[in-house]
């Protein structure tokens, strides 16, 4: 038998955390403005575009921005003709 660990939920029954899984963990927080029609880019170490990092714009949702995830960066679009602030938590899935 492998080495691992197994989580149970309360009745003993159900796994509800294996070896297969994947677990977030939380990488950086940032926050600022973003001009008027313009991007920010933010460098993060180690960032790929792989699907395994995840980003959250946590700034009263702001549908004039958008976020994109690049290699060791990601960018914050603002396609608004006022500036907008930002505040993206940056994770490791």
């Amino acid at each position: 038998m492998p080495y691992g660990l197994k989580v149970f939920d309360s009745t003993g029954n159900n796994v509800r955390l294996d070896t297969t899984d994947r677990i977030i963990r939380f990488v950086a927080f940032y926050t600022g403005t973003t001009a008027a029609n313009s991007t920010t880019t933010i460098s993060v170490s180690g960032m790929t575009n792989d699907g395994t990092w995840g980003l959250n714009d946590d700034a009263y949702g702001n549908i004039y921005a958008a976020l994109a995830i690049g290699s060791g960066q990601f960018t914050h679009t603002n396609s608004s003709s006022i500036s907008v602030a930002y505040k993206i938590q940056v994770f490791k899935i």
